[in-house]
């Protein structure tokens, strides 16, 4: 919904007080609430689907494949589609990127677990369907992504992990509830990344802008979030594609020290979702993150 300058002015105003107000009476570092659904479609490895108040919704889907180690340098690919984008726009492209560089290079630990054998490994293809969005769909996006490879599981292999024993190919077992969590092979209790879009208004930065804060805010900044802590990507990303100052070094820091206080919340707010799931068998669950 596109605003009058009068309420352009008054809501750019309201963003930069401090502190910030926000016109749905959320902190700085509160999402939208949301419902998740996880393990939803039966032919993935994993799948999860996130809907937010304001009707924004997106669906991820991960499928393992075994592939020759040495023929592959990336482990990790992922496909992007927006309902209601055309083909030849780059934001589809330009967030598949972004997700597949993240996935590959911020998370070493992962190869550990998709490894067979010395010659073959699992591959991960994530499949991420935006269905509606009212505001930049990165942020949602990267909530269901992580849900989605938290629900991950991989068959179970029972020929010889040694290749000079092993078949041509590895074998495994028929069934799946012998299948084993893609998270819970990794011992370091690595967990999969999060990508934190914010929104600068002067001075003040604010999570998950909504679509009227998209239209005052100056920039947006991608943060990421991993292991317990901010990691890469920080970079400046254009909301609604006539902004073209820069940032400033206060605001930088700014989205640092956000994400940083805020990300083991979001992330425990997200594994409670897994946790309830696996406990209860329950795989619907609607909060507000924080």
């Amino acid at each position: 919904m596109k605003l009058s300058p009068a309420e352009l002015s008054y809501l750019k105003d309201s963003l930069k007080a401090n502190p910030p107000v926000r016109p749905d009476a959320r902190k700085v570092a509160q999402f939208r609430p949301l419902q998740a659904t996880t393990n939803f479609l039966p032919t993935a490895n994993g799948s999860a689907r996130v809907r937010t108040s304001d009707g924004s919704e997106c669906i991820v889907g991960v499928k393992a494949k075994v592939v020759k180690t040495e023929q592959e340098s990336d482990l990790i690919n992922v496909d992007v589609d927006i309902s209601g984008v055309k083909d030849n726009h780059p934001l589809p492209n330009v967030l598949a990127s972004t997700f597949e560089k993240t996935l590959n290079q911020a998370t070493p630990q992962l190869r550990k677990a998709l490894k067979l054998t010395s010659r073959f490994s699992f591959k991960l293809f994530i499949d991420g369907l935006v269905l509606s969005h009212s505001s930049h769909p990165l942020g949602l996006l990267s909530l269901t992504i992580y849900l989605a490879l938290l629900s991950t599981k991989l068959p179970l292999i029972t020929s010889s992990t040694d290749d000079s024993k092993a078949e041509e190919i590895p074998v495994f077992h028929d069934d799946w509830n012998q299948a084993i969590p893609l998270c819970g092979e990794l011992d370091d209790g690595w967990k999969p990344p999060l990508l934190f879009l914010l929104g600068v208004v002067g001075n003040n930065v604010i999570v998950d802008p909504s679509e009227e804060e998209e239209q005052v805010a100056e920039a947006g900044v991608i943060v990421g979030w991993s292991n317990g802590s901010v990691s890469a990507p920080i970079q400046m990303v254009d909301l609604d594609g006539s902004r073209t100052t820069g940032l400033r070094t206060s605001v930088i820091s700014n989205a640092y020290k956000l994400v940083a206080e805020a990300g083991s919340e979001v992330a425990d707010a997200l594994d409670t979702i897994i946790s309830m799931e696996s406990a209860d068998g329950q795989d619907e669950f609607t909060s507000s993150l924080f």
